[in-house]
């Protein structure tokens, strides 16, 4: 059993190498050659299913023209093919292509699979905002196994119906494209977009037949297409990237810090697009309100306008690779710029459903994070705050990091105080809206100080602290507790935050937004609603709170007067939030 064993791995191993070689790729697993295996007799019950089973029409290699090497088949005799597939859709065959790849890869890449409800939803959405029909070349960028054109290439074949097989054929390669640099991924697209052409295929007289075109290519997703796109729909690879001091100046006018894929591919496609022409992104929804992202707001906001957004919403069992980020479908137009943007939200937990909300404009300053209306009640909040013109900096504030990374200094924290040391106030002491001490942080809740640390470290005046990080599933996003003069004194006078705190400190003193009511505010259902409206991160950003609209003097002062029972009540009709 053992030396079988042996035997099949080897053959396994010969065989991932064969493709290696013809393929350039050094991803595929076992497991995802299983897949690939598969493959030749999908399409032999496909052709059979389209009626074109002659001698010359049931392999691959006779039907279509690759623009690489196809498999050597012969190689594959040491992986046993998942015969569960044979029978699948072209969707669950691309989505078993990309669970089989090793999580590293997928992480590494930011390869995800994008659900077949959230393709067809992309590309409705991205031909509801053209308004008519595709003329020109509709592409993506990042095409992976080709699942994103997939409902736009079956849109496309029923408006050829009434067209000569041979004409329509001829004329699929310069109306349907993408690119991708994973060459397994752009082979199988290949093989399962050309199997939506069988029923055409099979139409054609034998004697006249040329082999079926591949509409994807290996290549570099950020460079020009063959042509100006009238429609680009794509779901970009996501994740940090590190850019060359070449690259960092072709793309400094949408990179603000550190560089994500997505955020290049965005920019990519509205300087590539055709005028006029739409594009559709799957794409997280941090690039709406991150610091990171605010020159990529600006350059779109100015070229590419954001015309449709809709939230996905309740995407649990959606994605198969494990996505965790808030994710929306947003679509552009490249052109004027619109007087507002539709937005929506998605659900996808079992069906897909649809729900209006309603209309939101972006910012004049459109670098700024955009406030848009994240469900139907917003509105009136996010119409409230677009007539507000003051921000915490305007009332003497600033937000900052907490300084103490405390992994850094772990020889100094201890749970025992001395004459060197202060307290350490950390983010779960913020539960609950009061600074109070949490035991689970007890045994390191003192930093004993050395005498550079008190410059860097310590805090010594009044502050408002709000927790950076917040769960998914946790009904508030802003988690803030006053550090006042006599909460201060509680904790010894002096306190070291945490990393994982936003400390809000004022220039100003006595001034008209004092600790006490800028407490109130972050801690009302209105603000927490407005704050959800202007980023799409579970991170609580200095860079977005420093963005929160706040209302005029004359409000505050007249909320200064307010018992504290009465003030959530105040701010939240302000705010425009009725409970």
């Amino acid at each position: 059993m053992i030396e079988a064993e042996a035997v099949e791995t080897t053959r396994a191993n010969r065989a991932q190498r064969a493709f290696l070689a013809a393929h350039g790729s050094a991803d595929l697993s076992a497991r995802s050659l299983a897949v690939l295996a598969a493959v030749p007799h999908w399409w032999r019950r496909r052709a059979a299913a389209a009626g074109a089973t002659d001698s010359h029409t049931l392999g691959i290699d006779d039907a279509m023209s690759f623009p690489t090497a196809p498999l050597d088949w012969d190689d594959l005799d040491g992986i046993t093919p998942r015969e569960d597939l044979f029978d699948a859709s072209p969707e669950e065959l691309a989505d078993a292509y990309v669970v089989s790849l090793e999580s590293s890869v997928r992480t590494a890449d930011g390869r995800h699979y994008t659900p077949a409800p959230l393709a067809e939803a992309l590309y409705q959405q991205a031909a509801g905002v053209l308004g008519r029909r595709p003329s020109g070349l509709i592409w993506d960028p990042a095409c992976g196994a080709g699942m994103l054109l997939l409902p736009a290439l079956r849109a496309w074949l029923a408006e050829q119906s009434g067209t000569q097989p041979e004409m329509v054929l001829a004329a699929v390669s310069s109306s349907i494209g993408g690119r991708d640099l994973d060459a397994a991924a752009v082979w199988l697209g290949n093989v399962l977009l050309a199997a939506e052409m069988l029923p055409v295929w099979a139409k054609v007289p034998l004697p006249r037949r040329r082999p079926l075109p591949a509409l994807l290519q290996v290549g570099d997703g950020l460079a020009p297409p063959p042509s100006p796109p009238t429609l680009t729909l794509m779901n970009p690879p996501y994740g940090r990237v590190r850019l060359s001091e070449g690259d960092r100046e072709k793309w400094q006018h949408v990179v603000f810090g550190h560089a994500n894929r997505y955020g290049l591919f965005m920019a990519a496609v509205s300087e590539q697009l055709a005028e006029g022409g739409v594009a559709s992104a799957l794409v997280p929804a941090g690039w709406l309100g991150g610091s990171y992202f605010q020159r990529l707001r600006a350059y779109l906001a100015d070229t590419t306008p954001l015309i449709s957004l809709v939230y996905v919403t309740d995407r649990s069992g959606v994605f198969s690779t494990g996505v965790l980020q808030e994710t929306v479908l947003a679509t552009f137009r490249k052109g004027k710029s619109p007087r507002a943007t539709d937005c929506e939200r998605l659900t996808m937990n079992g069906r897909v459903t649809h729900e209006v909300i309603g209309k939101g404009r972006l910012p004049k300053d459109a670098d700024r994070p955009w406030l848009l209306p994240r469900q139907s009640d917003d509105l009136p909040i996010v119409k409230a705050a677009q007539k507000m013109t003051r921000r915490l900096a305007d009332y003497g504030w600033s937000v900052s990091t907490g300084p103490l990374v405390w992994n850094r200094h772990k020889p100094q924290l201890s749970p025992k105080p001395s004459e060197i040391s202060v307290k350490i106030v950390w983010a779960g002491d913020l539960e609950g809206g009061e600074l109070h001490q949490d035991p689970s942080r007890d045994k390191l809740r003192y930093l004993h100080l050395r005498e550079k640390d008190h410059r860097v470290l310590v805090l010594e005046r009044p502050a408002v602290l709000v927790q950076r990080t917040t769960a998914p599933e946790q009904p508030r996003r802003l988690l803030a507790a006053a550090l006042d003069s006599e909460t201060l004194t509680r904790w010894g006078g002096r306190v070291s935050v945490e990393n994982h705190v936003n400390v809000l400190t004022s220039a100003q003193p006595d001034g008209l937004l004092t600790p006490r009511l800028l407490s109130a505010l972050l801690d009302s259902d209105a603000v927490d609603r407005l704050y959800r409206c202007l980023t799409g991160s579970v991170a609580v950003s200095a860079y977005e709170l420093a963005a929160l609209p706040l209302p005029g003097p004359q409000t505050l002062r007249a909320w200064a007067a307010l018992p504290a029972e009465a003030l959530p009540e105040a701010i939240n009709s302000v705010y425009g939030l009725t409970l």
